[in-house]
């Protein structure tokens, strides 16, 4: 990887960031009842890392957000919580992929293939949740809220796409929320600090509406920022 001096400001700027988001009361982590904790949305600094300035980027601001993880489970006072990030494989080993695979992710989501795989990833993930949101409610209501859900994840990709022409920024979006989630629960699980069942219920309940932010955030800055960067491809 080149360091460049602008490769260098930008990862600098969104690392700063992360720090930042972290230290938000409501912002980075978000407290919840789980055995996660909190959920989060201090991965958008890592995965706007790799779309912009490559995989190298990508990693270094994972490292940072891995670091900021480790150094604050020693305070933190959930004790699932506490166990699971101090653990410097879970801390560290996905939140550096979310960097990598999003940039890659990017440059192979573009073209009708690219609107595709989103639109499916998109309506399949709002479907999901929509489902199990009422699963204590008759089928019928079930898949009634599986469709609406998936209904507006169809009008959400169409209108990514006719602002910004690229399904690159919200696939990256989309599977580096997922490595977060899937590698900090699945590397839980492995370790047995959180059961199956709690894993996949985090996954749900906090996956799928980060990934769904996620997405429409990094769409936003990634067209917000096209005149400032004067290009269309990261850097490699």
């Amino acid at each position: 990887m080149k360091l460049s001096t602008r490769k260098i400001t930008v990862v600098g700027l969104l690392g700063a960031l992360t720090v930042a988001l972290g230290f938000m009361p409501v912002g980075g982590f978000i407290p919840v009842p789980t055995p996660a904790g909190s959920a989060t949305t201090m991965h958008i600094p890592t995965i706007l890392a790799g779309i912009l300035e490559g995989p190298g980027a990508g990693a270094l601001v994972g490292g940072i957000f891995g670091a900021f993880s480790f150094w604050r489970a020693q305070t933190n006072p959930n004790p699932v919580a506490k166990l699971m990030f101090s653990n410097p494989l879970i801390a560290f080993l996905p939140r550096i992929l979310i960097g990598v695979a999003s940039h890659y992710v990017f440059c192979l989501g573009k073209g009708t293939f690219g609107r595709a795989v989103l639109m499916c990833a998109t309506v399949a993930a709002l479907g999901h949740t929509g489902y199990w949101s009422f699963s204590n409610q008759p089928l019928a209501w079930r898949w009634a809220a599986a469709i609406l859900l998936g209904a507006v994840g169809v009008l959400a990709i169409v209108l990514i796409n006719r602002k910004s022409g690229s399904q690159g920024p919200a696939l990256a979006a989309i599977s580096g929320s997922a490595i977060n989630t899937i590698g900090v629960m699945g590397l839980s699980v492995l370790f047995g600090y959180v059961p199956v069942q709690a894993a996949v219920a985090v996954g749900v309940t906090h996956g799928i509406p980060e990934a769904l932010v996620a997405m429409i955030l990094t769409d936003l800055i990634y067209r917000g920022t096209r005149r400032v960067r004067g290009q269309e491809k990261p850097a490699t």
